[in-house]
């Protein structure tokens, strides 16, 4: 039974080829990162300035999303490409096992803002750091420029300032943890995820029904950067910096491919598709 279970799951568990060319990935190779809060909030930031959040695999290669760590090696270190959350988050997470952190992954669900008492299906992935007894939620893999840039204390109350964005954390029944991000117009993106370790393995579900269903209405890329983030929006490149929004057409999948190589890095080993819409895929 064991050897059963290696030949078919070992590759989810397999060690990073070389450690180092990750962290070159995100610009920190031959930095110290000690194992703190500093150190954690380093690596998330490095990580969403470098890899991007990205859903061409399902929107222009019509592929099945895989997130053991060889194909998460060949697609984010050797092909420069990025991924969503159960891809980059589950690379991230190994990667902060490698460099020593206490970490555990956990399955969040995202509510709306008024429905902080609903327990919709958990279809995300994140990340929780032990770090001198205190929790903290970290995420490499949430696809909006709004996303949290550095981890979010779960054993604080009060208010706190993650990078210029407001968040608070709530005590839910049932060991659940609500994180709620606040904005000039109210709460907003509020996770819900109990806040105990969630098995590996248990995400190739979720992975794959998100794979079949989710992140296919348009082509979606987004990535941080020191001043803002850029994005494309089907067929639209945004840019934030300092708070301002810049928009430029993307007429064409040429185009598209030539704003991935020069604003994001990504070179593409096959052609983008010219489908610039698609009927959206029923749940079932």
């Amino acid at each position: 039974m064991a050897g059963n279970f290696m030949e078919r799951y070992g590759k989810y568990f397999e060690d990073f080829p070389d450690i180092d060319m990750y962290l070159d990935r995100i610009g920190l190779k031959g930095t110290h990162i000690p194992k703190t809060r500093e150190g954690l909030d380093m690596l998330q930031f490095a990580h969403l300035c470098a890899i991007p959040f990205e859903n061409l695999d399902l929107w222009d290669f019509d592929t099945q999303i895989e997130f053991d760590i060889p194909s998460l090696w060949d697609k984010i270190i050797i092909r420069k490409r990025g991924g969503y959350c159960f891809e980059l988050n589950a690379f991230y997470y190994n990667l902060l096992q490698r460099l020593g952190f206490e970490v555990f992954p956990v399955a969040a669900r995202s509510v709306p803002v008024d429905g902080k008492d609903l327990f919709p299906a958990s279809m995300h992935r994140m990340t929780v750091a032990v770090i001198d007894g205190k929790r903290y939620v970290t995420d490499v893999g949430f696809g909006s420029a709004a996303a949290a840039r550095a981890s979010i204390c779960l054993d604080d109350y009060d208010e706190q300032d993650i990078k210029g964005s407001i968040h608070t954390v709530e005590d839910m029944p049932d060991y659940n943890k609500l994180v709620i991000r606040h904005t000039d117009e109210g709460p907003a993106h509020i996770f819900k995820f109990m806040c105990l370790p969630y098995p590996h393995l248990d995400f190739i579900g979720a992975n794959h029904y998100m794979s079949a269903t989710g992140f296919r209405g348009r082509r979606m890329v987004q990535m941080h950067t020191p001043k803002g983030g850029i994005s494309i929006d089907g067929a639209i490149f945004r840019e934030y910096i300092d708070g301002e929004k810049f928009e430029t057409p993307i007429p064409t999948a040429d185009d598209a491919a030539k704003v991935l190589l020069e604003r994001f890095n990504m070179p593409l080993h096959a052609p983008l598709s010219d489908i610039a819409e698609r009927p959206p895929v029923t749940p079932v």
